[in-house]
């Protein structure tokens, strides 16, 4: 059971002692495997998995089918809308099942167009590009 622990949470809890450790094994197998969900989430919100550019599309046709299940969220205050979100977008649109544009807005930043705007402005490019597949533009309500 130690081992199972330390190799979960290794890559949070990097530079812990071995009598912490020791601590931690006494948690108990029902409470880790009820904590692994969360810890997972936790890892992923501060270690996400970054695609870099040139995109390449999973080798197998298996892992091609496993992407087209995931939804998928690209943020930005895309001030202003250009090419290169149009560009990420129609990836993302033909590699995942979903893709969820999520225009933000920094308070401390001044916007010539407001984010209800901007979030339009990429619909109406989505449109005009004819972009195949699920993409929804989320803006400030």
């Amino acid at each position: 059971m130690m081992s199972t622990l330390k190799h979960m949470f290794s890559d949070i809890l990097q530079g812990v002692s071995p009598s912490t450790w020791n601590s931690i094994a006494l948690i108990g197998c029902t409470t880790a495997v009820m904590m692994s969900p969360a810890v997972l989430l936790v890892k992923r919100i501060l270690w996400p998995t970054i695609i870099s550019h040139p995109w390449k599309f999973p080798d197998s046709e298996q892992g091609r089918r496993k992407d087209k299940h995931k939804v998928v969220v690209l943020a930005g205050s895309f001030n202003p809308p250009h090419l290169g979100h149009l560009a990420m977008l129609e990836y993302l649109a033909e590699r995942y099942g979903e893709v969820i544009a999520v225009v933000g807005m920094n308070p401390d930043k001044k916007y010539v167009v407001t984010p209800t705007e901007r979030a339009q402005f990429i619909q109406d490019m989505i449109s005009e590009k004819g972009i195949k597949g699920k993409i929804r533009v989320e803006g400030p309500s």
